[in-house]
């Protein structure tokens, strides 16, 4: 049975003025899945999204003849297929104490956007180098780490994701070279079925993002334009022969 997650998010549909990152517990059987969180300063000006992919063509039959090369790709042998890859999510967000800093009525931040920074900084080394365990990498070989799964949070909507790529251009510094001003470009992966499955959580997430995009990708292709696709249906349906006709040699 799916998992309704929005009983979960319903404070944020309602409330959500920025965009957010939320950590996903790491809990599978917890009541919430909400983690630490982190409201942006300011929400990001764009937003790209994209998605790529191979392209496998039909494979020839062992055995088979190839097919002259202006029919080759009508040859119907094997089957074809899109390799794609998981959805990519960039975007780039600041955070700017400069404000805190010329209020006279709040205290001046000793530690500017140092918190912020680190946030992301802890979810880009994983799991095991957040819970403080060592681990020796074997010599000459990678050494990967576990991911922490997040929730982005933008309005309405909700993406199951992994940070793959952080990078924080620092731009202004009090006197104690505390950074005060600082641009972070991010890059998400969407964790889809495949990578979704050993979690209820994420997989509760990635479905509701679905359904939302089945939603309003009906609504683009409403009823009212039923009859220009019929039109178009109809210009491209191959030609039948007419009953009672025969071919000829």
């Amino acid at each position: 049975m799916p998992i309704n997650l929005q009983p979960k998010l319903i404070a944020f549909d309602h409330q959500v003025e920025r965009g957010k990152l939320v950590r996903i517990s790491s809990e599978t059987s917890a009541e919430s899945i909400v983690g630490d969180v982190l409201e942006f300063q300011y929400n990001p000006e764009s937003l790209t999204r994209s998605r790529g992919g191979k392209w496998e063509p039909r494979k020839r039959r062992r055995g088979a003849v190839d097919p002259p090369q202006e029919v080759r790709g009508k040859d119907g042998q094997g089957s074809s297929a899109l390799q794609a890859e998981s959805e990519t999510v960039s975007l780039k967000i600041s955070f700017d104490a400069t404000e805190a800093i010329l209020d006279t009525r709040d205290p001046v931040p000793d530690e500017g956007i140092l918190p912020q920074l680190a946030f992301l900084e802890m979810i880009s080394l994983g799991k095991e180098k957040d819970k403080g365990k060592k681990k020796r990498a074997k010599k000459d070989t990678a050494n990967p780490i576990r991911p922490d799964e997040l929730l982005l949070i933008l309005g309405k909507r909700v993406f199951p994701v992994v940070m793959t790529s952080l990078s924080i251009t620092e731009q202004k510094f009090n006197p104690s070279l505390v950074p005060i001003r600082a641009e972070v470009d991010l890059k998400l992966n969407v964790l889809e079925p495949v990578e979704s499955a050993y979690n209820k959580w994420i997989e509760s997430a990635f479905d509701e993002l679905l359904e939302a995009r089945r939603a309003a990708a009906a609504q683009a292709s409403s009823v009212t334009r039923q009859s220009e696709i019929s039109a178009i249906a109809a210009a491209l349906r191959p030609e039948q022969s007419s009953p009672g006709s025969s071919d000829t040699a």
